[in-house]
This record gives C-alpha cells, structure tokens and sequence, in this order.
C-alpha cells in the first residue's frame, strides 16, 4: 500500500514539475522558485554543456527528495534533516557535495507576525508551529527548544508546506512558522513577519547536493561537472550579489528588495564531504530519533559517497 501511495506522489510531483523520464545525456535538476537555475545562468555557467540540463520545481525538499529516489530527477540540495529523514524512510539517495556557509544562518529562522507577543524562544511554550515534518524548518525548532531547555512536547508543531504554513500564519492558524530561503527572505519583506530565531549558533548543519544511488551510477561525469559550475557560480555570486539580485528578480517576478536579501545569505562554498561533515550530520540523526521524527536510528555515513566531488575536484 505505501508503494502504491508513493508511487502515486511521484506521478503527481511529474505532472506538476514537468519532468520527464531522462535521456542518456540529460541532468535533472530539483529546484525551488529557481533559484539554482537563476545562479547558474547568472554566473554563465549554463553556457557549453555537453549534456542537457532540465529543471523541476519543488515547494520543499522533501517532495524533491521523493522524486530523486523514485528516479524523476537527478540531483537536489538538500539541509541535513530532510536528508536524514529520507534515508531513514529507506530512500536510495545519498549526499555527494556539501557547502559551507560564511557568516550568520539567517536564512533559516522561525517567523511571527510583526505584531505578535512572541518574542523569544521560550514565549513558543505552549503555542503552534508550523514546518513540513522532517525539514530543516523542523530541525530548527527542535534545536532552538533543546537549547533554551524546553520539552519537545510543550509546542504543537502542524505539517505543512510553505505556502500553506504562510496562509496559517496570516490567518491565525498557527503562531509561528519555521522555514527557510527563499521563503525567509520573502516572508521578511513581503509580509512583514519577524524572526525571533534563526540557525545561527545553532547545531544545524551546513547544506548538502544529493543523488540518488542510479544516477551516480549511471550519470557520474554529468554530476561532478555540474557540481563544480555550482561552486564557480556561487563564488560568482559573492562577487557580484547585485547582478544575480537582478537576474533571479527578472527570472521569478520577486521584488528586488527580496532577491537581494536572498543573495546576501548565500555566502558559502561548495567543499568535499569530510568526517566532521558526516559527524554532524549523525547528530541530526540521533535528535530525530530522540524527538520521535524517524522510528530506527540511521547511521549517517552510510548517506554519504565521497567519490562524485572528491577533494580537488571543485
């Protein structure tokens, strides 16, 4: 049943991102309000494939991750937690690059209303979050509680997806709502919300690029190329924010003022996989399992192949 349950997800996420069943020589890219796209584009670094590149749009990463282990598409980033909790559902994925952010994480950040009494962390006793299960919005609030010493079980956290955790919020529906960029950008320009936490100084890994185990199989040369003009068009990027502000605002309709800020957050590189990498990512793991996300505990490093992007390759 949860086969057939699955498979139908699958079905609906193609219809609805446009992807397609792959060629030989095509890369399948997950993306969210595309903001890879526009950075690769941005940075000239769509120009001179020798293989095609397909985008699909994805609200969340957990969906993306679905469509990457049922074959849809070929590589997604992805936060540590909707990683964690993908694998620990028996997905047949795996992290191939990871990045490491410069300076604060404020691209993640738990957001109220401008006029909401919330100020603090320990103001969310008591009160409704929302975030998609098993996202980095998730982990958020689970680091943000275990730090200020608060039960797990004294907030209510509902499941939803970003456009309809930002309608709950607006409406009342909720108090809080944990998510990230481009949503945290948005959120903060757009509808005034205010942030009362976000990841930095928190234990919450750096992102990472995910495939799935056919695609490293079967489409290896294709992935470390485009993984390396990745890390060119994010160095790119730290150079000239404004030009990619502009482009990814012409790109999606978003306001400049939100583009730009989006930009500023996207201060990091694209680096190897290493064992404080993987560490790190076990820690998530053992939380989810404390906090009752995933069932079984998951052995991290076996969510990781360190020979796509190895060191030097970028």
């Amino acid at each position: 049943m949860m086969d057939r349950i699955r498979a139908a997800r699958v079905a609906v996420l193609l219809i609805v991102t446009g992807a397609a069943p792959a060629a030989d020589n095509e890369l399948r890219i997950g993306d969210s309000k595309g903001l890879y796209r526009a950075l690769l584009t941005a940075a000239g670094e769509l120009d001179h494939l020798t293989y095609q590149v397909q985008w699909a749009e994805f609200p969340a990463t957990a969906p993306a991750l679905e469509a990457l282990a049922a074959g849809a598409i070929d590589l997604r980033g992805s936060a540590a937690a909707p990683l964690i909790f993908a694998v620990a559902a028996g997905a047949p994925i795996k992290a191939v690059a990871a990045t490491h952010l410069e300076g604060p994480r404020e691209s993640l950040a738990i957001l109220v209303l401008s006029g909401s009494p919330i100020r603090t962390v320990a103001d969310l006793r008591g009160k409704r979050l929302a975030a998609n299960r098993g996202s980095v919005g998730h982990h958020l609030i689970l680091a943000a509680l275990s730090r200020a010493h608060i039960p797990f079980e004294d907030v209510a956290i509902q499941n939803l997806l970003p456009a309809d955790a930002r309608t709950a919020l607006q409406s009342g529906a909720v108090d809080a709502w944990s998510t990230w960029d481009p949503y945290v950008s948005i959120g903060e320009v757009q509808d005034h919300l205010r942030p009362i936490v976000d990841g930095t100084d928190l234990p919450i890994p750096d992102a990472v690029m995910v495939s799935s185990d056919s695609s490293i199989s079967n489409k290896r040369s294709q992935l470390r190329d485009f993984l390396q003009r990745e890390a060119r068009a994010q160095q790119w990027a730290i150079l000239h924010s404004e030009a990619y502000a502009r482009l990814y605002a012409d790109q999606t309709g978003l306001p400049i003022e939100v583009t730009r800020r989006i930009a500023a957050h996207m201060r990091y590189q694209y680096v190897p996989i290493d064992a404080d990498i993987i560490r790190d990512h076990q820690q998530v793991a053992d939380l989810y399992l404390q906090a009752g996300v995933i069932r079984k505990p998951v052995e991290a490093g076996a969510a990781f192949d360190l020979t796509v992007f190895p060191r030097g390759a970028h």
